[in-house]
């Protein structure tokens, strides 16, 4: 018998209510691996694009340091986005209810982009896209920061993609979890062009990537 699985966005809009509960108290690393983001931002960064923004678990922390900052924070889930607009009512957020793979990446626009707890249901062919239109969108200088799961097996890696197949879904369609090795995360951002990637944080299967433009 095939696993239910539910689209993204459907997914995503029915957790809302519980989505803050569970990424502060049941993942590694909790709520510092949505505040620990604005630590690694460049000095005076000003224009932020932040991917699979969600709730805005992150935003508090970036405004803190930055309360000049304009963010882009884009999503599928629109009851998600209703939270965030609550959670950052008076500070400058603009929400694009739409896939950040359907989004139109400007060049050299962004002093940062952000991402957190989004890209582990996507295939390397796609990041590698994602990431190659997320480079061109940094301005010189700028930084692509990924806070994501991470996998230690790569066996385990083509298991999921596997089973994914077998139930007859493409990444990304449905909600189904597909994160890869950190070893293989770091050589897609490469790929992309990014000319010096780091892991600078890293707790249970968590991990920040680092990656300059």
């Amino acid at each position: 018998m095939k696993r239910k699985l539910e689209p993204m966005a459907a997914f995503f809009n029915k957790h809302a209510p519980t989505y803050d509960e569970a990424h502060t108290s049941q993942i590694s690393g909790g709520i510092a691996t949505k505040d620990l983001i604005a630590h690694y931002l460049p000095e005076g960064s000003r224009d932020i694009l932040d991917l699979g923004c969600g709730t805005g678990l992150e935003l508090p922390a970036i405004f803190a340091r930055f309360p000049e900052a304009h963010v882009v924070g884009i999503d599928l889930a629109g009851d998600m986005l209703a939270l965030l607009h609550e959670r950052c009512a008076g500070l400058d957020v603009q929400t694009l209810h739409m896939s950040y793979f359907d989004y139109d990446f400007p060049e050299a626009q962004y002093d940062a982009v952000v991402s957190v707890m989004s890209l582990h249901h996507f295939s390397p062919a796609q990041k590698l896209d994602l990431f190659l239109r997320a480079r061109k969108a940094l301005k010189p200088g700028g930084v692509f920061l990924n806070c994501d799961y991470i996998i230690y097996n790569p066996v385990i890696v083509r298991m999921n993609f596997a089973r994914l197949r077998r139930l007859g879904c493409a990444p990304g369609e449905m909600h189904f979890d597909t994160p890869l090795t950190a070893r293989q995360e770091v050589k897609i951002l490469r790929q992309a062009g990014f000319g010096r990637v780091e892991i600078v944080w890293k707790t249970g299967n968590v991990r920040v990537f680092e990656a300059h433009a």
